[in-house]
């Protein structure tokens, strides 16, 4: 699990879900309204070009284009996307030794 591709595609679903509660309760506290959901990962390319990985996402409240570009081209850039209407940021994809670094460019975007 050293290797943080690995350590993303092999992290448990119930880890992923904790950490998602974990920030949506962080951005509660700065007038974010978010909610963690189900959410399937992708692998991407090489071997795994289609397989999926079950996950749980933040779910922000509010309109989904503008927090994306707001995200997009923040100092530090948050790359989400949009799924049934809902901007979605999926924790799998976001090394844990990140967690302090990704919530807090969320705030600064958006808070």
């Amino acid at each position: 699990k050293e290797i943080p591709t690995l350590a993303m595609i092999s992290a448990s679903p119930n880890t992923i879900r904790e950490r998602c509660e974990l920030a949506a309760t962080e951005r509660a506290s700065f007038g974010i309204r978010v909610s963690v959901v189900s959410s399937s990962a992708t692998v991407g390319a090489g071997a795994f070009p289609v397989d999926a990985i079950d996950s749980f996402a933040l779910a922000f409240s509010g309109n989904p284009q503008e927090m994306e570009q707001k995200l997009r081209t923040a100092e530090v850039p948050v790359i989400g996307r949009i799924t049934d209407g809902r901007f979605l940021l999926d924790m799998r994809s976001v090394p844990e030794t990140d967690d302090a670094r990704f919530i807090t460019a969320i705030e600064d975007a958006l808070g």
